[in-house]
């Protein structure tokens, strides 16, 4: 097998270990998951796979930045930029079913929920790369709103929980319970009536 010279080529092989590496630990779990079966899979040589990841934590953890970090990118942008609470939240809505529907976000949190107990570190890493920062987006996004007064908001750290909240739980329905699409929601209708409803419970108004 010769070696990627490109930095394309490098990256074109650690997305196709990647992609291997959650196939096999989604169907076998973390555990059963062997770095031979990830080459394998890949259509590359174990030592290619050791080229780039020196360990099945390693390549776990590779997952995690891979599926976490565009993402995060996306909720700072619209967090960021968005000129109103209530454009924020329409940003977010908007966002959800597209993060559910066209990531690999659900598998990775099945397969995190299914061997927690293997990896404490690597759940400890996600829930800080991810889920903490994403909170600590919303949260400030939150106080800023409070503080110039366009909405009602007496803990922002917690109504930013109630905000993820639907994202999270259908993120763990499509990747538990929907992966053949034999119990599909309708995604786009859930998270509207959730803005709607959150609209309304932080009394948002125009500040001028």
């Amino acid at each position: 097998m010769l070696r990627a010279r490109s930095d394309a080529a490098k990256d074109k092989r650690r997305q196709a270990l990647l992609t291997a590496a959650l196939d096999e630990v989604f169907e076998k779990g973390f555990a059963a998951t062997r770095m031979d079966d990830v080459a394998r899979r890949a259509g590359l040589s174990k030592g290619t796979l050791y080229l780039y990841f020196d360990s099945k934590e390693a390549l776990f953890q590779g997952l995690i930045e891979s599926l976490a970090y565009p993402n995060l990118e996306i909720v700072e942008q619209i967090t960021e930029q968005a000129e109103t609470l209530q454009e924020a939240l329409q940003g977010i809505r908007q966002f959800a079913p597209t993060l559910i529907r066209q990531t690999d976000l659900p598998r990775l949190m099945k397969v995190l929920i299914g061997d927690s107990q293997l990896f404490p570190d690597l759940v400890r890493a996600y829930r800080e790369d991810l889920i903490e920062r994403v909170l600590a987006m919303i949260a400030a996004l939150l106080s800023r709103a409070d503080a110039r007064g366009e909405a009602n908001i007496a803990d922002p750290e917690l109504t930013a929980r109630l905000i993820m909240a639907p994202i999270i739980f259908s993120a763990l329905w499509q990747g538990v319970f929907n992966q053949n699409s034999e119990a599909d929601v309708d995604l786009d209708k859930l998270f509207e009536i959730h803005e709607q409803m959150m609209l309304k419970a932080l009394e948002i108004r125009c500040v001028s």
